[in-house]
């Protein structure tokens, strides 16, 4: 009879876990920066049942690529915006009720030498109400190569040891128009 034995190749002290839930060899107990990312994707995808996701921009190409340039995207690739619909909503059928936009475009804490790059989202054909006020919950740090998460913030808050601190943050933007810094993703609930 043979046994088997479960093996965990990133454990909770591993240097590639989210976070270190005891102090140890590592390091002391903590958090690292994808800890708010994965707040960002709960959030985004929430506890729908019906929740429905598509790939708005850049869009796919025939060979099923993302990136493209000859649908009007100049970034290659590092624009990306996700649309995400709750079919059980009767209030805003047709109409996505949040959206995920990310500029994947590096900006590292340490390029001083150079304004950090952001670009714009025009999400106006996407609103239900042209006149509609929406709100952005941003998922930030000072650059992509940060490693820790008391500087990397999910909705104005950081978990440096996975329990919230700070208050809750949200922009309103009326428009239709939103900015978003390079290495940056935004949460847009319509």
């Amino acid at each position: 009879m043979l046994s088997q034995k479960k093996i965990h190749f990133i454990n909770d002290i591993s240097p590639l876990a989210d976070r270190y839930p005891v102090q140890n060899l590592n390091g002391p107990a903590k958090v690292f920066p994808s800890y708010a990312t994965y707040l960002f994707v709960a959030e985004t995808l929430g506890d729908s049942k019906t929740l429905q996701i598509s790939n708005l921009y850049p869009g796919r190409q025939t060979n099923g690529s993302s990136i493209t340039t000859a649908m009007g995207d100049q970034s290659s690739g590092q624009l990306v915006a996700y649309g995400f619909w709750d079919v059980s909503n009767p209030l805003t059928p047709g109409f996505p009720t949040k959206l995920a936009l990310l500029n994947l475009e590096i900006y590292n804490q340490t390029q001083t030498d150079s304004p950090r790059p952001n670009s714009t989202f025009d999400i106006s054909g996407l609103l239900w109400k042209k006149t509609q006020v929406v709100r952005v919950r941003k998922l930030q740090a000072p650059g992509a190569d940060v490693q820790d998460a008391n500087v990397t913030s999910w909705a104005g808050q950081t978990f440096e040891n996975g329990v919230a601190r700070g208050k809750l943050a949200e922009d309103r933007i009326k428009g239709g128009k939103i900015t978003v810094r390079a290495s940056e993703a935004v949460l847009v609930l319509l």
